[in-house]
């Protein structure tokens, strides 16, 4: 089947393949201003609304005492609601770098993230302003509260009020250079450090267009959008992608098994996403004689479990489209129309992307042969930029002119993706991918900790649950509930561990790198959140 030059939804509506996000959100405001664009919380914006709305944010930042737009960047501390909506697209709008930050990031994991974003604006709402932490050694000279008062200025910030966007002059400055920044993103961390992925404009553009081309969306389709706007998923595949084609986000604060079909009822969804932890929990919903008739007609999913695809495509009438993607690329392989993946394949490759399985030495493997995930550009400006302040990485990243996705799969003779295994020590748990590097530096913050090592272990969810190994200062006692308790005010609530183990030493290999391999065990005795909270159980060395 020959595949098209440029995404169709992006020729349809600019009648080219190249456009800034600006470009694309302007375009279709203007075709279809009269059509809804945003459902939240009972409440509906249409395309021309949503321009209101973007345009009074991008206002606002072009009215600054600092004066224009060159070189602000604008940093997003929010859960999902509309304001994080008008923000990405406001920002576009006035030119500036939207940096949007993982809302359940805690302590010195958001401290830096935030300092090395540069960002001069800060948007948050009162929950989030008590939990950021002390900005005045960042760049930050505002922060916007977008619900009630904010509070009196600090030594080093202004807090304003969303009032005054909504009374800001509608402005717009956009960027005309699709390969131009948009975005800084920073990636889990699940080699390391999170990086600072850099995004063109491009990138999000076109990209975003060819899922819309994959799952062929249109004006009618309305998608149960719950995945945070803060992930590449929750802006590109979700609010961008759904821009391309015209059609409606309904946008929750977050994924609830309990009214996920009320909520797809009352929106008419006719499109869900998720990863394939959401596809166990829907299955686990109690059977309805109403399961093959609802509005829903396609999932976009993450790692949908082979095991359940068929059979959940039967009871819901629905189906299920796997997608392959990273934050540095996404997508990178989906199902192309009029094609059938086979059960356990994300797909074929995107259109702008070459995909190849790399052996030890960088060979690049025959179909059917397991080994990492690579892949390159066909066209410019379609993955990401570099990663800001760690050149060393990104050039480690694309040796052999191949970007290492540090995946595993294969590719079977008809180009599709199996994906088999994550990076050796990334933990992945509720969909979100988590960095054991980070939170292994959260943990050595503990007064009473010397050593601490995270992995995951399999979850009866699907995914992983969290175990952590740590050991005390000598001398110290430490108890895995009050250790608990103290991660749930340190960390993001997915960071969280299940499993806590108090050990004496942790195994080391010949060159000093501790054997995460021999730590994966979990034995009855080992403390468990979800059973054993509440119970004290100070040890020194108990667990190995």
């Amino acid at each position: 089947m020959s595949l098209p030059l440029d995404p169709p939804p992006l020729e349809a509506l600019l009648g080219r393949g190249r456009a800034t996000v600006g470009e694309l959100f302007l375009a279709r405001a203007e075709r279809s201003a009269e059509r809804p664009f945003l459902l939240f919380a009972g409440r509906t914006w249409s395309y021309g609304e949503a321009r209101q709305e973007a345009e009074r944010f991008a206002g606002w930042l072009l009215s600054r005492p600092s004066g224009g737009s060159a070189g602000l960047r604008v940093a997003s501390f929010l859960p999902n609601r509309p304001e994080a909506i008008w923000a990405l697209l406001g920002s576009t709008l006035a030119g500036a770098v939207y940096v949007p930050l993982n809302r359940a990031h805690r302590g010195p994991v958001l401290g830096d993230m935030i300092a090395r974003a540069g960002a001069q604006v800060m948007i948050t709402d009162l929950e989030g302003l008590e939990l950021l932490p002390d900005l005045s050694a960042t760049a930050v000279d505002a922060v916007l509260v977008v619900d009630g008062e904010p509070g009196p200025d600090s030594d080093f910030a202004r807090r304003r009020s969303w009032q005054e966007v909504e009374s800001s002059t509608p402005g717009a400055a956009p960027v005309s250079d699709p390969s131009a920044l948009a975005e800084v993103l920073y990636t889990s961390g699940t080699t390391g450090r999170s990086k600072a992925v850099l995004l063109p404009h491009n990138y999000l553009v076109r990209n975003s267009s060819w899922v819309a081309w994959s799952l062929d969306l249109g004006e009618d389709d309305v998608i149960h959008a719950w995945l945070p706007l803060f992930h590449i998923a929750g802006q590109m595949d979700t609010v961008l992608c759904f821009i391309a084609a015209g059609g409606v986000v309904a946008l929750q604060p977050t994924f609830s098994r309990s009214r996920f079909w009320d909520q797809v009822e009352g929106c008419g969804a006719t499109c869900f996403i998720g990863f394939s932890n959401v596809i166990e929990l829907i299955w686990g919903i109690e059977r309805r004689e109403s399961d093959a008739a609802t509005s829903l007609r396609i999932g976009m999913v993450g790692g949908i479990p082979p095991k359940l695809h068929r059979d959940f495509e039967a009871r819901f009438d629905v189906r299920l489209h796997d997608i392959y993607g990273m934050t540095e690329a996404e997508p990178l392989a989906f199902r192309h129309p009029g094609t059938e993946p086979p059960v356990g394949a994300a797909g074929q490759a995107n259109p702008d992307f070459e995909l190849a399985i790399l052996g030890p030495r960088d060979e690049r493997l025959p179909a059917g042969s397991e080994g990492q995930i690579a892949f390159r550009p066909r066209v410019p400006d379609v993955m990401l930029k570099g990663y800001e302040h760690d050149e060393a990485a990104f050039v480690e990243a694309t040796r052999s002119l191949w970007f290492h996705t540090g995946d595993l799969g294969k590719l079977d003779d008809d180009g599709n993706l199996y994906f088999k295994d994550r990076a050796k020590h990334a933990i992945r748990r509720r969909g979100e991918n988590i960095s054991s590097f980070e939170l292994e530096r959260v943990l050595i913050g503990h007064e009473r900790i010397a050593e601490a090592a995270a992995v995951g272990v399999p979850s009866p969810l699907g995914e992983d649950d969290v175990k952590v190994i740590v050991v005390p200062e000598q001398g110290a006692a430490l108890d895995p509930v009050e250790l608990w308790e103290w991660c749930q005010e340190q960390m993001a609530a997915f960071m969280v561990p299940r499993y806590i183990e108090i050990s004496e030493r942790l195994p080391r290999g010949p060159t000093g790198k501790v054997q995460k391999e021999e730590l994966t065990q979990v034995s009855a005795d080992l403390f468990d959140a979800e059973r054993d909270r509440g119970k004290s159980r100070s040890a020194t060395g108990a667990g190995r």
